[in-house]
């Protein structure tokens, strides 16, 4: 294959990558709207969404394999396919959190939430901004940018923490609640690996810039 035509096919992989990344932001948004909202509608479309990212998740893999196999490209092409490989892999692991989230909340049901959504919508805020932070750094081979998302991870367990802390504190007031509140620890564990599937595609953005595993002081 001559080099414009591989490049093309790498293109056409990133292609498929920010398609991708639209699809499980949208997921991620609108499973927490469903959450806010008690919008089982919403929650049933993002769970439908996840079919169609499994399917581009597919089609990626296909393409990138037979580029490997019939190509033997150089180590820095390899190392892009590779990388391109577990961008995929981490970005359609965040659409099955937020399909989660979506089945938690119809587990949930039209019933009323125990408390007032304020760190959940935060944790999902953040973790968002995660995500496109490291996309922009994986497409830019931006080693600061991809590092700078990698300390934002703390911050999203610390809200993670505050939930729990606050739903525990609840059951033991009142037990009756202890189905609910364990449905929205559920659900604010699932926004922590979300983040934390960013957290891996900044660290595999530093592996392809470098050849090396992040070093943060």
């Amino acid at each position: 294959m001559p080099r414009e035509e591989f490049d093309k096919a790498l293109d056409e992989l990133q292609e498929t990558i920010e398609k991708v990344q639209k699809l499980v932001e949208k997921m991620i948004i609108d499973s927490v709207k469903s959450l806010e909202n008690r919008d089982m509608d919403l929650s049933n479309k993002v769970i439908e969404m996840d079919d169609e990212v499994d399917k581009y998740r597919d089609d990626l893999e296909q393409k990138a394999i037979f580029l490997i196999a019939s190509e033997q490209p150089l180590a820095t092409d390899l190392r892009k396919i590779i990388t391109t490989l577990r961008v995929i892999m981490e970005l359609e692991r965040m659409g099955d959190y937020a399909e989660g989230i979506a089945k938690i909340n119809l587990r949930i049901g039209e019933t009323e939430l125990i408390k007032p959504l304020i760190d959940i919508p935060s944790m999902s805020k953040k973790s968002i901004e995660m995500m496109r932070n490291c996309m922009k750094a994986y497409k830019n081979t931006d080693v600061k940018l991809a590092e700078s998302v990698c300390r934002v991870d703390d911050e999203v367990d610390v809200l993670k923490d505050r939930v729990i802390n606050e739903l525990l504190q609840i059951m033991m007031k009142d037990p009756s609640s202890s189905r609910q509140a364990t449905y929205l620890i559920f659900i604010a564990h699932n926004l922590e690996r979300i983040a934390d599937r960013s957290t891996n595609i900044a660290e595999d953005t530093i592996f392809l810039a470098t050849g090396k595993s992040r070093s943060i002081d």
